[in-house]
């Protein structure tokens, strides 16, 4: 027999079939917030005595019969989420008389909000030191090769020659604005919806910000409608998650493709790839496809949520209750994604014989094509096109750009050229060289690289650190929740 709970069944609904309760029931996801819930049920007992709504003897009897539920709430089914079934325990332990006065002034509505906005700022710092500990894995292995030569694609095809490190730098900075995002939307999400009740507020005039202060956020929603009735901090969290998906999904495809063994110029280790079952000679980057598949789920959660809030009434629909766990699974799939990528990141290694490979030397027409600018005072549509003629040359018979002899060269060019030109153009050809030969800020030169990566060293160190004073702000003014339950 399922246990049915009473609560809200004695008054304008006699009974509810025991299969639509369960159809209904978020109990099995309100698991997660199921300690929030129990904190923002204790500040408000504590905002309670001090609107003098109920007396100080009943709220100490209300607080210790919350702290029994601290570390564990007695679950069975019947009930249709954890705030029913957590006033259900209260007036169990407390009585009728005494438990029954918990929901003064509040509703689920406003209650269940709130202990998802709590648990999820917990989550978006976590996701932001994931994403700060790959960063660092990012900018370790960038320091190791700011002189490593690393052909940069477009289109899939060989394009110019950059440093692996440049590289690294590109995706490094692409998590270090998801970062930013995870923060924005931290700050949205750190203010307390708690004091307004089911839409309305309550004639009961509990000071919200005093309760918003001991549950440790930074303000309140101010209108009691839009506090209980939205969900965009929801949305706008699972953006962000679908954002940081998409970057790690191009980093695990990149990685794929680099370590491939027919283009083979990263080595992935050995314990982050598996084998055929058939064909002893395969080297399968398993983890990264599971991170390229795992973050469309991410992306689907983001439209799933999109199509549910489309066309809502304004107010609370229980379909929010849909969206909480797609936050929850999203969250739980980038913390694992970013987790494993650093692992991966922290083992690769490049090919040392990248800037010998011969078809790579194709890569350094554009900075010969810049030389003929430079040197021979072409415009850079000429100079294009006579670069892109000779590389032509070259191809049909089979040559690389740097076996050309100066005749060829000035034949492909379809223009004579100076001594000092071919000099210059021979060193063009060496792609160690060639990356030093960038002057623009941010590109592949050595120094911009080291200077890139030093600066965001320091960002790192501070961001981490900001982390850390956001997370111990959280946990110490919980602890000082249960101080003043205490002095109660």
């Amino acid at each position: 027999m399922i246990k049915m709970s009473s609560i809200l069944r004695s008054g304008r609904l006699t009974a509810t079939r025991k299969d639509v309760v369960n159809f209904i029931s978020s109990l099995h996801d309100d698991k997660r917030i199921a300690y929030a819930t129990v904190l923002v049920n204790e500040a408000h007992v504590i905002a309670l005595v001090k609107a003098k709504a109920i007396d100080k003897n009943d709220a100490r009897k209300l607080l210790q019969a919350l702290r029994q539920l601290e570390k564990q709430i007695p679950m069975h089914k019947g009930v249709e989420d954890i705030h029913v079934l957590i006033e259900e325990n209260i007036i169990k332990n407390a009585g009728q008389e005494v438990g029954g006065r918990l929901h003064v002034a509040k509703s689920r509505n406003d209650q269940v909000v709130t202990a998802v906005r709590m648990i999820l700022r917990d989550e978006l710092l976590e996701v932001s030191n994931h994403l700060l500990l790959l960063e660092k894995e990012i900018l370790r292995l960038a320091h190791k090769h700011v002189k490593s030569v690393f052909p940069g694609y477009t289109h899939l095809q060989p394009a110019q020659p950059i440093s692996f490190a440049h590289y690294l730098l590109s995706i490094g900075d692409a998590f270090l604005r998801d970062n930013q995002r995870i923060h924005d939307v931290y700050r949205r999400v750190n203010n307390s919806p708690m004091g307004a009740g089911a839409l309305a507020g309550s004639s009961i005039n509990v000071d919200r910000r005093f309760e918003s202060q001991i549950l440790g956020f930074e303000g309140f929603m101010s209108n009691t409608l839009d506090a209980v009735g939205s969900r965009d901090f929801a949305l706008e969290a699972l953006s962000v998650f679908s954002i940081t998906a998409l970057d790690l999904s191009r980093v695990a495809q990149d990685i794929i493709f680099y370590s491939s063994a027919d283009v083979g110029i990263l080595n992935m280790p050995d314990k982050f790839a598996s084998t055929s079952s058939i064909m002893p000679q395969k080297k399968n980057p398993d983890p990264l496809e599971i991170i390229r598949a795992t973050t469309a789920n991410v992306v689907g959660n983001f439209v799933s949520a999109a199509t549910m809030l489309h066309g809502l009434t304004s107010g609370y629909n229980l379909d929010f209750q849909e969206i909480t766990p797609l936050i929850w699974r999203s969250s739980d799939t980038i913390k694992s994604c970013l987790s494993i990528l650093a692992q991966i990141i922290s083992g690769l290694e490049v090919e040392e014989n990248i800037a010998q490979r011969d078809y790579l030397q194709f890569t350094a027409a554009t900075e010969i094509a810049n030389l003929l600018v430079r040197k021979e005072k072409l415009p850079f549509r000429t100079a294009h096109r006579a670069v892109g003629h000779t590389v032509r040359m070259a191809m049909d018979h089979k040559k690389t750009l740097s076996e050309l002899t100066p005749i060829e060269w000035q034949r492909g060019l379809g223009r004579a050229i100076s001594k000092k030109t071919l000099a210059s153009l021979e060193k063009t050809l060496d792609l160690a060289k060639h990356i030093t030969y960038y002057r623009t800020k941010g590109s592949p030169n050595p120094n911009q690289t080291r200077a890139m990566v030093l600066s965001r060293n320091k960002l790192v160190t501070s961001l981490l650190e900001k982390n850390s004073y956001s997370s111990t702000k959280l946990v110490r003014t919980l602890a000082d929740l249960k101080f003043i339950g205490r002095k109660i």
